[in-house]
């Protein structure tokens, strides 16, 4: 690939594979070499334990990184934390470092999310007119985040992960709300791209993302080169 890549769901923080992915440099050396000018990040830390504190060590970061090697920012929100929530929407999302908001199974329980727990944030964010990035790790969350794009006809809505290694079935899933976009992160099945194009009706609704550094940019972009986009 010759063109600039943008990878638009990477985590930021470190894990035991990748003890430095909480370093720019590391960070966006590792991007580069890969061909990606640019990758769109969310917090671990908000993720797993600390929204509030994970959302604003990220917002330092992303605030200082400079063309060749730009980051921006997944802002992550739990339901359970409605009011903090909405008061990181006002300070974050009006700007251009924070591309969207970003929401994740439950960390603990892997329960998936739903439109019925987060209809009253889903309700406060619609007003900033950024995208919406829902993590579906398997088949139970692609159903549940397909009903969500259903119920949220004015919000783009991007889903991460292609339902894991249920994909065949996910894709099927994904492709009737005309505002449900797939990234391609997930299973590294070498017949995934070419099912899910069929699938969605062509590559418009297909976003490349790596989910790195839980797997390394270079596989996907492979399945890309396979497919002979």
């Amino acid at each position: 690939m010759s063109q600039a890549i943008i990878d638009i769901h990477c985590s930021w923080g470190p894990t035991p594979s990748a003890p430095n992915w909480n370093d720019t440099d590391v960070v966006c050396n590792t991007l580069a070499a890969r061909g990606i000018s640019q990758a769109f990040v969310s917090s671990s830390l908000a993720r797993r334990y600390d929204p509030v504190a994970g959302n604003d060590a990220l917002a330092e970061i992303v605030s200082g990184t400079q063309p060749g090697c730009e980051l921006k920012g997944w802002l992550v929100a739990h339901a359970a934390q409605l009011d903090e929530a909405a008061t990181q929407l006002r300070r974050y999302l009006y700007g251009e470092n924070f591309v969207g908001m970003a929401v994740y199974p439950d960390p603990v329980g892997g329960r998936p999310v739903t439109y019925e727990d987060y209809k009253d944030l889903f309700q406060v964010f619609r007003r900033y007119a950024k995208p919406l990035l829902i993590d579906a790790p398997d088949a139970d969350a692609m159903i549940q985040a397909v009903s969500i794009a259903g119920s949220l006809p004015g919000i783009r809505v991007i889903v991460s992960g292609m339902g894991g290694d249920d994909w065949r079935s996910s894709v099927e899933l994904a492709a009737k709300p005309v505002n449900l976009f797939l990234d391609i992160s997930g299973a590294l099945s070498a017949d995934k791209l070419p099912v899910a194009i069929r699938a969605v009706g062509g590559v418009r609704k297909l976003l490349f993302a790596s989910g790195a550094p839980a797997t390394d940019p270079a596989a996907i972009l492979a399945l890309v080169d396979d497919a002979e986009l």
